[in-house]
Parts: C-alpha cells; sequence; structure tokens
C-alpha cells in the first residue's frame, strides 16, 4: 500500500492562505506511489483533517478547523505563533499522516478579516435587531498590542457614485490582543428613524433595507515636519525617497469607501482597513427563517412581539467599560495602586489599570453585570483594595500561621514554628514543596513560584499554564505578573475563566458559577474555602449597587401572563417563579436563552393533590400540597435554534411531573435543543409511584428512554452492545448527546441519575443500579429557584 503523505508548507507565514494535499500539487515532492490506484480512486469525503495543538502535556484537537477534501486550504492566525507545538493530522479510510506545522511571522502587518457576532460572542444564528449589540471582531497579523479603530457607518449613498450622506454612527477603539480586537456597538433603535430619514439624493425613500457597514482602521503615526528656509544649511530631516518603497496592506487594496466618500483622514497612515457590511430589513416580518451568514448581516426592523420582547431583555449596561467614575465610587480608597510589597507597578494611574481591566474583562468573557461584580469583588479582596500584588510571607505568630496551614501536611509550623516568623523564603519553600510541579523543599521553587497577581497564581504548574496561554515563558521569570500591568490583570482573567482544575483535570470556568448568582461557591474556588465570605460579600454590595446589577435586563424578569404562577427558566439553570394566586390552577412558562431572548412556552392548567410523602417529596415552593402537570398537554417548541420535541413511550401511564418539575425539564431539553426526546415516566394522576417504581412520588423523579445515534426514538439497552435494531445496544446510544442531557438535567435540578454500566463507562452524574439498562431514572431534585420580588 501507498505510504500516505501531506503535500504543504510545513513553515506557513501566519493570514497566509496555504493548501495541502495528499496529491503533489506543488512539483518538489513527486511521489510515484500516489499513482497507485488506491489513492487515486478515493473521494473528497473519505479524506479528513484535523489540526492538533500541544497544550501542556497532552495533544488537544482544535474543532473548528475540521476539513474534508482530498486538497484543503488553511490560514493560521497570529495566535499560532505561541503555541508550544502544532501537529496537522490527515486521515484516509484508517490510515494516518501527520505534518509537524511551525508558523512565521508575517513580514508586514495587515488585517485578514472582520467577523460580526453577537453579544455572546458567537456567529449569530438569528438576524440582528435594534436594540442588539454587535461585537465587531478584527482579526490582525503582526499588529500586536497595536490601536484599531473602528467605525459603524449607516449608508446612504449610491454604490455607482461618490457622495457623502453617510452618516458616521460611532467610533470606538480596541487594541489587538493574540490577533484579535474586539469592539461593541450598540443597534440603538433611534437609528431606525435616523435611516429613513437621510437619504441619497434622488432617493424617494430607503428602500426595503437599511445598510450599515463597518470600517476597521490601524494607522501608524506620520511625523510631522517643518520645512527649512531656502539656505545652505543641510536639512536633517531630508530622506532620498527609496527606488522602490514596499506598499501598505491599505494601499495594496485600494481606497476604502470612507475615502471614496471625501472623509478626510487624521494625520495618521492608514496601515490597514477592512469593510464589512451590514444590511438592515425594513420591513415587518413576523415568522423569517434566516440564514446564518457572516459577510452580509441582515437586521429586522420589524415591530413585531419578537423584537419587542428581545429588546426589553437586552442589557445594554453588560456590555459597558467600567469607568474611572465608577471605580472611585466602588473603592473610594483605591487612590494609590499597588504601594505594598515588591513589585513595579506603583505609579501606575487608575485610568492605566481600568484600561487594562476593560481589557481583560472582554478577554474572558466576564460580560454580563453578575460576572463582573462577582470578579471585581473578589480582586478586590484578593488584593487588600488594590495594595498588594504579591503574597505576604512574613508571619510572626504562631495563630497566623496555624490559620492558614494544617498540623497533618506541615507539622514542622507546629513543632518549630518560630523558625518560619520573619523568614518568607523559607516558609514558602517549606509549604509549596512538592505540590503544582514545584521541586521538594530545597529546590527553591516554593518561594519562587509564591503567589502573585490579582488572583494570586502560584505553584509552578500554575506560572506554567497560564505561560502557555499567553505565549510567555513564566517559569523563568515569574516576577513579569508584579512588573507589566497587562500580563498582571490577564493572569486574574485567565484564572478566573479556565485557571481552576478540578478532580478529573477539567477546567472550571468560574462565569458559570457567577451566572448562577453562587457567590460562596464562587469565593471557595477564588479563595480555598468560604472563611471570609462575608467581608466579601459586603465588598459585593457596594459594587453591585453601583454597577446597578439589580437592573440588569439579562437576570431581571417582568412578569408577562396572569398565570396563578409565573416560571422563568434561565440557560443558567436558575429557575425564577412568582405565585400571583395561592390556587395555583395554573401556571406560565417562559425560557430565557443565552442572548437574552426570552421564549414564551406557554400557559398550563395544573391539578392540586395532597402532599402524602413530605420530606424529598415536598412541594419546593413550600406548599402543602402539590401541584400536577399532565406532561402530555406539554406543546413541542421550535424558534430558531431553541426547540424540543417530546414524545410518549406508548407503553407508560405515568404521566404527571408537578409544575416545578417540568420548569426544569423544559430548561434542560431547550438547552440540548433535541427532538427525540422520549418520556418513559413519572407519577400517575395521584402522585403515587405506581408500577415497579418506589421513588416516583409526587411528580418529583422519573425516568426517560437513552437517545440513540439514529434520532428514531426507539429503544436502547445498554447491556446490549450491537449499533441497530429495536432495542440497539450501547453502540447504538448517542453518548456525547446523551451526557450532554444528563449534564443539562444536573444543573437544573436532578442531582443523581440512575443507568447502566456500558464498555466499562457510565453515563454523566449516574450509578450502575440493576434493572437501568433500558431507561435513565433521574431523582434528587434540587432546583435552583429564586422567588421574584
Amino acid at each position: 500500500m501507498a505510504k500516505l503523505k501531506i503535500f504543504g508548507k510545513a513553515n506557513p507565514v501566519v493570514g497566509t492562505k496555504e493548501f495541502y494535499s495528499i496529491k503533489d500539487l506543488f512539483g518538489n515532492l513527486a511521489s510515484a506511489q500516489f499513482n497507485e490506484p488506491n489513492f487515486e480512486s478515493i473521494s473528497d469525503d473519505q479524506v479528513k483533517w484535523s489540526v492538533w495543538v500541544l497544550n501542556g502535556k497532552t495533544w488537544k484537537k482544535t474543532t473548528e478547523n475540521n476539513e474534508t477534501g482530498i486538497t484543503v486550504c488553511y490560514m493560521f492566525s497570529q495566535k499560532s505563533l505561541k503555541r508550544k507545538s502544532i501537529r496537522m493530522l490527515v486521515e484516509v479510510n484508517g490510515e494516518k499522516a501527520v505534518l509537524d506545522i511551525v508558523t512565521q511571522k508575517a513580514s508586514q502587518g495587515k488585517i485578514l478579516h472582520v467577523d460580526l457576532l453577537d453579544n455572546n460572542y458567537n456567529k449569530p444564528v438569528r438576524p440582528f435587531a435594534y436594540g442588539d449589540w454587535i461585537i465587531a471582531r478584527v482579526h490582525c497579523v503582526d499588529m500586536e498590542l497595536m490601536p484599531v479603530k473602528v467605525t459603524l457607518w449607516e449608508d446612504d449613498g449610491d454604490k455607482a457614485k461618490q457622495n457623502s450622506t453617510n452618516v458616521k454612527i460611532e467610533i470606538k477603539k480596541g487594541d489587538v490582543l493574540n490577533g484579535k480586537a474586539d469592539v461593541a456597538f450598540y443597534l440603538d433603535p433611534s437609528h431606525k428613524w435616523l435611516a429613513n430619514a437621510k437619504l441619497a439624493p434622488g432617493d424617494e425613500n430607503e428602500g426595503e433595507f437599511h445598510e450599515y457597514y463597518v470600517t476597521a482602521e490601524i494607522f501608524e503615526k506620520v511625523s510631522k515636519r517643518i520645512a527649512s528656509k531656502n539656505t545652505n544649511v543641510p536639512n536633517p530631516d531630508y530622506k532620498k525617497e527609496p527606488e522602490a518603497k514596499k506598499q501598505t496592506p491599505a494601499e495594496q487594496k485600494g481606497p476604502s469607501k470612507k475615502e471614496t466618500k471625501k472623509i478626510a483622514l487624521s494625520d495618521k497612515k492608514v496601515q490597514d482597513y477592512h469593510e464589512q457590511k451590514i444590511v438592515v430589513k425594513n420591513e415587518i416580518s413576523k415568522n423569517p427563517v434566516w440564514e446564518k451568514i457572516n459577510s452580509l448581516m441582515m437586521v429586522d426592523v420589524g415591530d413585531s412581539i419578537w423584537n419587542k420582547n428581545q429588546e426589553k431583555h437586552i442589557c445594554p449596561n453588560c456590555l459597558k467599560d467600567i469607568t474611572l467614575h465608577q471605580f472611585n465610587l466602588m473603592f473610594p480608597n483605591s487612590t494609590n495602586l499597588f504601594n505594598k510589597g515588591e513589585n513595579g507597578l506603583s505609579n501606575t494611574t487608575l485610568q492605566e489599570f481600568i484600561n487594562a481591566l476593560n481589557s481583560t474583562l472582554k478577554e474572558f468573557k466576564i460580560n454580563t453585570c453578575t460576572r463582573k461584580a462577582f470578579f471585581l469583588a473578589q480582586i478586590t479582596r484578593e488584593t487588600g483594595d488594590f495594595t498588594r500584588i504579591d503574597e505576604n510571607l512574613n508571619y510572626k505568630t504562631e495563630k497566623a500561621l496555624h490559620n492558614f496551614w494544617s498540623k497533618g501536611s506541615h507539622p514542622l509550623l507546629y513543632s518549630q514554628a518560630t523558625a518560619f516568623f520573619d523568614a518568607p523564603e523559607k516558609l514558602g519553600n517549606y509549604v509549596y514543596r512538592d505540590i503544582g510541579e514545584n521541586g521538594n523543599e530545597n529546590s527553591g521553587d516554593g518561594y519562587k513560584f509564591r503567589g502573585r497577581g490579582l488572583i494570586q497564581i502560584t505553584r509552578k504548574k500554575g506560572y506554567r499554564r497560564f505561560g502557555e496561554y499567553c505565549g510567555i515563558n513564566l517559569t523563568t521569570n515569574p516576577d513579569l505578573l508584579l512588573n507589566d500591568l497587562n500580563l498582571l490583570v490577564r493572569s486574574a482573567g485567565w484564572y478566573w475563566q479556565q485557571g481552576v482544575l478540578l478532580k478529573d483535570g477539567s477546567e472550571k470556568d468560574i462565569n458559570t458559577i457567577a451566572d448562577l448568582e453562587d457567590f460562596t461557591k464562587t469565593t471557595n474556588l477564588v479563595h480555598g474555602s468560604t472563611s471570609d465570605v462575608k467581608q466579601r460579600e459586603n465588598i459585593l454590595n457596594k459594587i453591585k449597587y453601583v454597577l446597578k446589577t439589580d437592573q440588569c435586563k439579562k437576570t431581571t424578569v417582568e412578569i408577562l401572563s396572569d398565570a396563578d404562577v409565573e416560571y422563568h427558566i434561565f440557560y443558567t439553570g436558575i429557575l425564577k417563579y412568582k405565585v400571583q394566586n395561592e390556587k395555583r390552577e395554573n401556571a406560565s412558562y417562559y425560557y430565557h436563552d443565552s442572548s437574552a431572548t426570552v421564549h414564551e412556552i406557554g400557559k398550563y392548567e395544573l391539578k392540586k393533590i395532597s402532599d402524602n410523602y413530605g420530606g424529598q417529596y415536598k412541594d419546593r415552593l413550600g406548599s402543602s400540597n402539590i401541584y400536577l402537570f399532565d406532561i402530555r398537554n406539554l406543546n413541542n417548541y421550535h424558534r430558531g435554534n431553541i426547540k424540543f420535541t417530546l414524545k410518549m413511550n406508548p407503553g407508560t401511564d405515568r404521566f404527571y411531573m408537578n409544575d416545578v418539575t417540568v420548569a426544569s425539564f423544559i430548561g434542560a431539553m431547550l438547552d440540548c435543543s433535541f427532538t427525540d426526546f422520549i418520556f418513559n415516566g413519572f407519577s400517575d394522576h395521584l402522585g403515587r409511584s405506581i408500577g415497579n417504581s418506589k421513588s416516583h412520588k409526587n411528580g418529583m423523579n422519573g425516568d426517560l428512554r437513552y437517545l440513540r445515534k439514529d434520532k428514531s426514538g426507539k429503544n436502547v439497552h445498554l447491556s446490549l452492545e450491537s449499533e441497530l435494531g429495536d432495542p440497539c445496544g450501547w453502540k447504538g446510544m448517542d453518548e456525547k448527546r446523551q451526557n450532554e442531557f444528563n449534564d443539562a438535567l444536573f444543573k437544573y435540578g436532578w442531582k443523581n441519575m440512575l443507568s447502566w454500566k456500558y464498555n466499562k463507562k457510565l453515563l454523566h452524574h449516574s450509578i450502575h443500579y440493576e434493572d437501568h439498562h433500558h431507561h435513565l431514572h433521574i431523582q434528587s431534585f434540587e432546583p435552583n429557584l429564586k422567588k421574584i420580588k
């Protein structure tokens, strides 16, 4: 058999498209082997490409770079220059070939393209509407830390003529970090009027579409020189014009729309620019079906109920920068930054710090009012009101030592405590020995890798991981965190989003805990304990007051119905509710997705029964009764990519959940947006656990069929192995989707599940239990409920 090989550049230049193939298209690596039939006869869909990066000691697949075809095109970004190692892999019918990639810097910086993203920094899956935020993400190469100016324009011009009717809506600046800069624009509803009012010459109306575009420009300053008088004195500023001056990327592209509209530039030279068009549809669409596109975004200006609900729940404060005024209100005593301990940043101004802080909030998606408040509260306490950014290891009493370190792990602190008084290096080397990739006590690693930063990076492993993220070797110079403002602040954002490692080795994003509004757990993940959570909560309350988090439209709700009880189900797993009539004869349900869109699921009748069980089966809203929900009445839902389809197992007669568990069940299904859920049964119409089940009481616990790869809804028996049939075995179960559903069920309240061990594995959050090879049992219902005041 011919040996599979990758043909293409192993040293590509970032920002340049390169072609890779399993056949020699380039004329310099020809191989007779590739004339053999087994490679000539293959089709494109048989050739699978992927790109892998080395993360620590583990190779990680970058799934967004998966390609299919005999020949594919890749363009490596600025971030690839900081990768420890990159490897390209191709697979054809089980045979594999690998090419190690070492990217090269571009000879000249340029803008690659501009992506238009939603307010969660994702590619949009629905049209932009007035009231939305647009994130313009500018991708660059070799322009690191350069400022980029991004302008939002309303375009009224005739494309065949030059005119100046375009309206400059807003200008914002961002800095290029890791090859990209993010700038946020708010589509103000008032601009709808402006677009209709501002017409190009000869136009009677704005027409079917409102057109916007963004321009991204990066400048280099042009030196202003004053010409000397006409004397025989040599001009020190005179320089001969180079014979063949290399054009900038901007000059190579030709004039921008901004230039053709006769809009003057500043005293700067355009290093590069890019334009991206946005189209605003000037009509009401009651039930639009939209394409997912990048280069052209359609913005529906209709006044439908859909858009009104969306506008109500967009929070403009979530994406706003922290201002100097807000900082002074939150931290009135923090005027002299970092004035304690050892660091080179004590001359940092408040505005410089706030600028670095705002960049970090964007980079690590600390982009809601609650996330920002939680993050600020933690770094305030960790640094003693922004006074100290290195770990203080100067201890003077036994009590202080014993408050932080236990006798079991550090016996010398109890038997020879005085030897560690006023001995920071000795103490650091002892307490941080043989942990987190540190060497023994004599290695000096303990003190070298002591805590530094706003949320202190500690131990060699922490410095190595953050260094790999930002492309700097911090293990050789950990003091960079005390002397580089950008690294100092980014280290806290990195720790917040990916620095916490769980026991299984996975990273925990503290943003997800902030979304659950669990400040105690957030404190434990940052500080390692909750001993001072009250002090941190006091700081948090001051911050929340200034940032007005109680007015955040991402987390606040408006009562939208006349139902006896109204449930608002948030994508974070929080259930907010309001009982408007103690009779609880009916309930309305609303789902809030990650873009703050509110989905009305419906209003449904409830059946009141007496609680005959209590304990773990009692009503979660505190009533002495139970309010059952006939799941057969629940309508399936589909709007955009938010959907679920639920069908009944024909053999069940246990159709009743309760009004709270239904809210959680709706949330879990909409989180996954699958269309093949099968309901096996909860309780009967009296809340009883009938048949062979014992814990299906009051609609609290129940059974669901496993999900299949073929999405047929047919039976799955995990005790079998077959991929097909009814039932199929574990090979026919869609393990990925099933674990995703288990995770969603867990998030919304079911903290324990009974399942079946298959192929030496268990599904997430489950234990092996007899007779559960054909269904998943969910139990231990503890939802995250919050009462709407």
